[in-house]
């Protein structure tokens, strides 16, 4: 499955603190056999620059797990780097560019400022696309 992650919101509660649970979460993205990719802003084509956003805040342990998320390209909408051919899952707190490809099922919310520990409930039961 593909999975894609948005950082700010998602692994960041904001600039200078990491979501709670952010390790627990990572490691359990990156497991299984999922291909993760980044789908933010902070990452056109080269994922150094995703890293870079996270490097400030995030623990070396978790800053190491990102090492293995791979970059995504777009020019118009970050949707464009989604295979939608594909099993997929986006963890991201916005809803409106997958409403356009009718594929709502594939997002999964993130909501940091209403449920600080979201991310714990990712690793406690993680969600498996439509």
């Amino acid at each position: 499955m593909n999975v894609y992650l948005y950082i700010d919101g998602v692994l960041l509660a904001n600039d200078n603190n990491a979501a709670n649970h952010v390790h627990d979460f990572l490691q359990k993205v990156l497991a299984g056999g999922n291909t993760v990719y980044w789908l933010t802003t902070h990452c056109q084509g080269d994922a150094r620059t995703a890293v870079a956003r996270l490097a400030r805040v995030f623990p070396g342990k978790s800053l190491e797990l990102t090492k293995g998320i791979l970059p995504t390209s777009w020019e118009k909408a970050k949707t464009e780097a989604i295979n939608f051919s594909q099993p997929f899952l986006w963890f991201d707190d916005e809803r409106e560019e997958l409403e356009k490809h009718n594929a709502l099922d594939n997002w999964i919310e993130v909501d940091l400022a209403n449920n600080p520990d979201k991310l714990r409930d990712f690793v406690v039961s993680f969600p498996i696309p439509v």
